[in-house]
């Protein structure tokens, strides 16, 4: 069972300086400005980790502007009780206020901008962990990168319950000892928490998780498919597929571009990347990774290792090493 870690800290009446030394020490690197000149910065936060998740309550009195240099490369999300916020991400302002929370990816934060009296639940996700996630929902790897947008509407049915959800985490991580839940309850609500957002927040995804019901799959994309199913270790080619599937090469991509909106060659390494990992995390495998690796049609390790990391959110020898310890 991974343990909860707290900290705590109160600022008041800081300097700048001292607010963007404080960030680079404990957070990540930023410049911290008031936003009135010559204002001091006033903060508070009490703050939890549990494994890959961050849980804190963070109160901003004075207001202040934190331009970041990078942020961390996670997902967040901000649930407001009181007062503004705005966060600059790729020339776009998204603001939070009360009834409206926001998500994204942290690290392509430029700027926030929190007003006065802002306070929030923060919730931040290690992005190979939503990976995972969001790989067991599809069954299949996640070949192109996940990406949030925008706010979220805390006042209709679905935001409601991801606020709720959102306190119910708070309250589990700082109740009184004696009515505290396990950190393995605590875990759970934000695994589900993770969930509920992938489903709710509109992202690059959402149509795939909405798995709607598919329109008659043509003969030609049948026969490619049935292909690479039955060559996935073969060193076969776009040339190849089309030759099977009785079609140009322009025409079966088409077919795939309408039909299962990839590319075919990226079809054939989700077939392969999936077909490695129920290797890796069958327990009658004794095979190297390297091997079932090239069982599957993969020649590079390196390339491998790096689109399975990509694709499931850990390390081939990560998905052996947790399947050992499961026996």
């Amino acid at each position: 069972m991974r343990y909860v870690t707290q900290s705590v800290f109160e600022i008041e009446g800081a300097e700048a300086e001292e607010m963007t030394a404080h960030y680079e020490r404990t957070l990540f690197p930023a410049v911290v400005e008031p936003l009135h000149p010559g204002a001091l910065v006033s903060v508070e936060d009490r703050h939890y980790t549990l494994g890959d998740f961050s849980v804190w309550n963070g109160k901003c009195r004075s207001g202040m502007r934190v331009t970041l240099s990078g942020g961390p490369d996670a997902y967040v999300l901000y649930l407001p009780s009181s007062g503004k916020m705005a966060v600059d991400i790729g020339g776009k302002r998204l603001e939070s206020e009360p009834g409206r929370g926001l998500m994204g990816n942290m690290s392509s934060f430029e700027r926030l901008i929190l007003h006065e009296q802002r306070s929030h639940i923060g919730i931040a996700f290690e992005k190979s962990m939503v990976t995972r996630q969001l790989s067991e929902l599809l069954d299949a790897p996640v070949v192109d990168g996940l990406e949030f947008t925008g706010t979220i509407d805390l006042s209709v049915a679905e935001g409601l319950q991801i606020a709720s959800l959102g306190r119910l985490i708070w309250e589990s991580l700082t109740a009184d000892d004696a009515e505290r839940s396990s950190s393995l309850f605590s875990e759970r609500l934000l695994q589900a928490m993770m969930i509920a957002l992938l489903e709710v927040v509109p992202n690059n995804y959402s149509m795939r998780l909405l798995r709607p019901a598919s329109p008659a799959v043509p003969k030609t994309l049948k026969r490619a498919v049935d292909y690479m199913h039955a060559n996935p270790g073969s060193n076969i080619g776009i040339a190849d597929i089309a030759r099977e599937a009785g079609v140009s090469v322009r025409t079966l991509q088409a077919v795939f571009q309408q039909f299962k909106e990839t590319t075919p060659l990226n079809y054939l390494r989700t077939i392969r990347l999936k077909g490695v990992r129920n290797s890796l995390t069958d327990p009658g495998c004794s095979r190297s990774v390297a091997e079932v690796a090239r069982d599957w049609g993969f020649s590079h390790m390196g390339r491998f290792a790096a689109l399975y990391h990509l694709s499931f959110g850990e390390m081939p020898s990560d998905t052996v090493r947790l399947r050992r310890g499961q026996r």
